[in-house]
């Protein structure tokens, strides 16, 4: 059977991951089981992380259903946020080992804590130019609010001004709290990167209720993002648009997956506490 109707698939919530859930994973081999029921030409545009511990970096999906790829952005790379494609590339032995907490995960096969993937319609996009614009996000919010737009995926190409990163390198198994928004030096690396071209995706939730699903409250999109030529990136904190392409693309349907919920509490490997550093 396949899907016709466009949808934003979520595995685990950003809330759940905050919280210090890096158990309840997906692998790609999962997502690739879920795409397969779409159509083979829908776009794909979404944001995640990995359960790696201490090198967890900022996940960037794009392409289509048939054919989708896995940006990773590494936390541990010098400089900051070097781009792979976990579909057919390994992080740098170079980095931290790669290590999950759980005991019955492949440490070398990337496990995804949280995942958000909106699979879209083609033919419901909407696109615009946008030229000498601040700063990315704020324009995209109040113009998606102007639209009454519910639930979507986005994806960006074009010019930016100087645009600044966060790349998650140590979620704790405690927990952390992001009230003073992307700050913490003991959990992010941070990084500048000088006027380039960049593609930005991401997914944006309209209702309060659903921000925790793919972000935190009151802020209702989430962007990654890399440089086309250099391949660095990560999570988006500020991006000033010199000129860009903003595709939107409207999902009809919200699928939250949470897997291996029939187990209240998840094996551990030795040695990994719940602290916050």
């Amino acid at each position: 059977m396949t899907a016709t109707r466009s949808a934003l698939l979520v595995y685990n919530t950003v809330d759940r991951l905050l919280r210090g859930d890096l158990y309840h994973t997906v692998t790609t081999a999962d997502v690739l089981g879920d795409l397969a029921v779409y159509p083979k030409s829908f776009p794909v545009v979404g944001i995640g992380t990995t359960n790696w511990l201490h090198r967890n970096g900022e996940v960037i999906v794009h392409g289509t259903a048939e054919v989708p790829a896995f940006l990773w952005a590494d936390p541990a790379s010098d400089p900051v946020g070097a781009i792979i494609d976990l579909t057919r590339q390994q992080p740098s032995p170079q980095g931290t080992p790669l290590v999950t907490p759980r005991l019955d995960a492949d440490d070398q096969e990337a496990n995804f804590p949280f995942l958000a993937l909106a699979v879209c319609d083609p033919a419901k996009v909407m696109k615009v130019e946008i030229t000498d614009v601040p700063n990315v996000y704020d324009w995209l919010v109040a113009e998606l609010q102007r639209l009454n737009v519910g639930v979507a995926g986005v994806s960006i190409h074009g010019q930016f001004g100087m645009v600044e990163t966060t790349d998650a390198y140590n979620m704790p198994l405690g927990g952390v709290d992001l009230k003073e928004g992307y700050t913490n030096e003991q959990v992010f690396r941070f990084a500048r990167y000088a006027p380039d071209s960049w593609a930005l995706k991401g997914v944006y939730a309209a209702n309060p209720s659903l921000q925790p699903f793919i972000s935190v409250s009151g802020r209702p999109l989430h962007l990654h993002g890399y440089r086309l030529e250099d391949r660095h990136g990560g999570h988006i904190v500020n991006a000033p648009v010199v000129h860009a392409t903003v595709s939107v693309y409207p999902v009809d349907d919200l699928i939250l997956r949470i897997h291996d919920v029939a187990r209240a509490y998840m094996p551990r490997k030795l040695g990994y506490n719940t602290g916050g550093s």
